[in-house]
């Protein structure tokens, strides 16, 4: 195997590492939030669909949300700031 392809690896093995280290976070702090919400694709997503707050979805590898059906913009910062997002949100009238 060359270098290069060694090098890919290895930096694909610490992404993956990364991710699962965030994703084991960003799951605690929401199961502390105390907030309803659905998990889908083994925690993969984790779907925010309260009465009066627009539906989210919130991805626990990356620590990124996105309001469905919202415009198409992607919003990061982790569970912490998602919840403080989350918490400010309310549906128009």
């Amino acid at each position: 195997m060359s270098d290069m392809a060694e090098d890919f690896r290895a930096l694909q093995e610490l992404r993956q590492a990364r991710h699962q280290n965030w994703k084991a976070d960003n799951l605690a702090i929401l199961a502390q939030a105390g907030i309803p919400c659905r998990a889908t694709n083994h925690h993969e997503c984790i779907c925010f669909r309260e009465a009066g707050k627009p539906k989210v979805d919130f991805y626990p590898s990356t620590g990124r949300w996105r309001v469905v059906g919202g415009v198409s913009e992607t919003f990061s910062g982790g569970a912490t700031a998602f919840l403080a997002w989350y918490r400010k949100q309310e549906m128009p009238k």
